[in-house]
């Protein structure tokens, strides 16, 4: 046999002996060569995370903030998440976007607050784990800086101002006065804001409020034409509570969005308590 004729034989034997990769395959989440980055200053967000630990991204996030995380549930699963200079708050809760949590805040000087610490119970569309033992990751700094103070002139024109980013500024100036006017203008940035992230930021303040002033204007924004507005709404209900808000959520159910409907189950379950069909 000639040597050419061996050629296509050894090809073969090569391309047998390479690792066979699936489209479509995760990652190996413990390569070194993933990237890693947090970055909590000046009240801004910086998440850069593929496949990175739970609890090693939680641990970070309570050693650059201060918060005391409280967490039930195994903390085995992986994060990803990929975005710059989001306010805080706002950045922390889309990189917790798929798990029921809560934020527990200390008034600090004037109309100042900073988040104090931060519970998780579950991921969204599996129930509360009431089997799981809580698990706290304790800060091994101090608490970061409260927000800045504004004048409510300078709140009153950042509202009304042509960019979103600034409107959503004003959005999360107005959730730290907690006030009735709050209330309202975050109501009414709600409901008629143009911009579909700064009605969802609105939102998510109302939520944290957690007033009932603020359910009919969250009840009527279940029909934002924006589902990730829509699924902001829900679980803003869902942290406010009440018998008032189970009506509009069972409605919700019927979302033509599959994120609002899962959205609006966990809510059900987690406000009363018993499991809701999917």
């Amino acid at each position: 046999m000639r040597i050419h004729r061996l050629f296509p034989w050894i090809a073969l034997l090569i391309l047998l002996s390479l690792p066979i990769s699936r489209p479509g395959a995760p990652a190996d989440p413990k390569t070194d060569s993933h990237p890693f980055v947090i970055r909590a200053q000046d009240d801004l967000l910086t998440v850069r995370l593929r496949d990175i630990s739970l609890e090693k991204v939680l641990t970070e996030i309570a050693n650059q903030t201060g918060i005391q995380i409280t967490f039930y549930g195994p903390m085995d699963g992986f994060v990803s998440a990929d975005f710059s200079n989001l306010p805080f708050e706002r950045g922390l809760k889309r990189l917790l976007r798929d798990f029921n949590h809560i934020l527990i805040y200390d008034k600090g000087k004037g109309s100042g607050q900073q988040i104090r610490e931060l519970i998780i119970y579950s991921e969204k569309g599996k129930g509360l784990e009431k089997r799981w033992e809580p698990r706290s990751i304790a800060p091994q700094i101090t608490p970061r800086r409260g927000l800045r103070e504004v004048t409510p002139d300078s709140v009153v024109k950042a509202m009304k101002d042509e960019d979103p980013a600034i409107r959503e500024e004003a959005v999360d100036v107005l959730a730290e006065m907690e006030d009735e006017k709050s209330i309202v203008d975050l109501s009414s940035l709600l409901l008629n804001d143009k911009d579909s992230e700064v009605r969802q930021r609105a939102a998510e303040a109302l939520g944290d409020l957690e007033d009932e002033r603020a359910v009919d204007s969250l009840i009527k924004a279940l029909k934002d034409k924006d589902a990730a507005v829509r699924e902001t709404v829900v679980d803003a209900l869902s942290q406010i509570g009440g018998q008032k808000v189970l009506r509009p959520l069972r409605d919700a159910l019927r979302d033509e969005n599959e994120d609002v409907r899962e959205a609006a189950a966990a809510a059900l379950e987690f406000l009363t308590g018993q499991e809701v069909r999917r």
